[in-house]
């Protein structure tokens, strides 16, 4: 099957370095070569009365270690999440995501939730969601929004082993520990 590639959106930037991520975050490997798969995830968070939304969280993971990652995830997650996609596409129809790669707007596509329909403007926070290749975004996998409601429905579906191992990679890899992220945030990391 053909690849789509469009350039890097500025929006799946890194915010830290104002350009493209370069290094996956968990084993460092090099991304912008071409033949290097990878996703980035951002976390945004929206300030009512206000234009403009500031990042939580940010990284990219070549598809390796998100592989890993999602194998780390327990059987019953898996299941749930799977589930759960699943209904989504049953209420969409089971149309196929398709995109016109001649007109796409990146900015309209991301505009809503993917899972509720839900406009990022009214939400408190997001998430955004892209697979790349090198230094190409790869649209055959269009990049989705995940609003609040849906990760809040999400991490319903979580079992404890995975919250546990989600909470292992946000210490390793993002920051601060859980305890005052979810404090601050109050929400739990949905990994893609």
């Amino acid at each position: 099957m053909e690849e789509y590639k469009t350039d890097i959106p500025e929006r799946f930037y890194s915010d830290a370095e104002g350009k493209p991520f370069e290094h996956c975050q968990m084993c460092g490997k090099h991304l912008l070569k071409e033949g290097t798969a990878y996703v980035v995830e951002k976390a945004l968070k929206n300030y009512k009365g206000y234009e403009f939304s500031s990042t939580i969280y940010e990284f990219a993971v070549c598809l390796d270690c998100h592989k890993k990652v999602q194998e780390s995830m327990s059987e019953e997650s898996l299941a749930n999440m799977q589930r759960y996609y699943q209904s989504i596409m049953m209420e969409k129809s089971q149309q196929p995501i398709m995109i016109d790669v001649d007109n796409f707007d990146l900015d309209q596509w991301l505009s809503k939730c993917f899972f509720k329909g839900d406009d990022i403007k009214e939400m408190k926070e997001y998430q955004i969601v892209a697979q790349f290749n090198g230094d190409k975004m790869i649209l055959n996998t269009p990049p989705l929004v995940i609003g609040e409601k849906a990760m809040e429905e999400m991490s319903e579906l979580l079992s404890d082993k995975t919250i546990d191992e989600m909470n292992g990679f946000r210490e390793k890899f993002l920051g601060p520990s859980p305890e005052i992220e979810e404090l601050i945030y109050g929400k739990k990391l949905i990994l893609m």
